[in-house]
């Protein structure tokens, strides 16, 4: 069963599923080579250059190593506790987005009327650059939302119990999470 994006197990999954695209690339590579090689007993055959041309969507799988690797999943009863305490709002786990100069990874994003609050995992991040980017993009489809970012989980529990939420509607939490689903990796 596939894990869509943002959900918890996705990295794992994302992990798994790069490795064994990699691994297959790499035998189909070697034996599509092998085959030319006994065939025209040559390494200078068209079987070479397919060989060759697998390093392409291996090259993409290699990526995703290189982003998933370091990162690391969300536990599921950590994911049900927080999930029970989001009351209404949509609650993203594992998201993991780029831009053009760093790759970021969050725990949680919950998107809760009129908020997006956030939970950083714990790596070494540049978290001044992530929460910048983090609302430049909020702030793309929704101008009136405000974005916090959390180092614990206790501290975005205790920001939802002293809150209530803002006035906007279900839709425009779904088009933020939407718009955020897009973003991430």
């Amino acid at each position: 069963m596939r894990i869509e994006k943002c959900h918890v197990g996705y990295i794992r999954q994302e992990k798994k599923v790069n490795w064994l695209w990699l691994w297959g690339f790499i035998v189909i590579a070697l034996a599509i080579f092998f085959a030319g090689y006994l065939w025209t007993h040559t390494r200078a055959n068209v079987f070479t250059v397919l060989s060759v041309l697998m390093v392409l969507p291996a090259a993409k799988r290699v990526v995703g190593l290189v982003v998933f690797l370091p990162r690391k999943g969300v536990d599921r009863a950590r994911y049900e506790f927080i999930h029970s305490k989001a009351k209404e709002g949509i609650l993203l786990a594992e998201y993991v987005f780029t831009s053009t100069e760093k790759i970021m990874h969050l725990d949680f994003v919950l998107i809760w009327k009129g908020k997006t609050l956030a939970v950083v995992a714990p790596s070494i991040q540049d978290k001044n650059y992530m929460i910048h980017y983090l609302e430049e993009n909020v702030h793309r489809i929704a101008k009136e939302y405000e974005v916090k970012v959390f180092e614990k989980d206790e501290e975005l529990l205790d920001f939802l119990e002293k809150n209530s939420g803002g006035d906007l509607t279900v839709e425009s939490d779904e088009k933020v999470a939407a718009h955020l689903r897009t973003l991430a990796v």
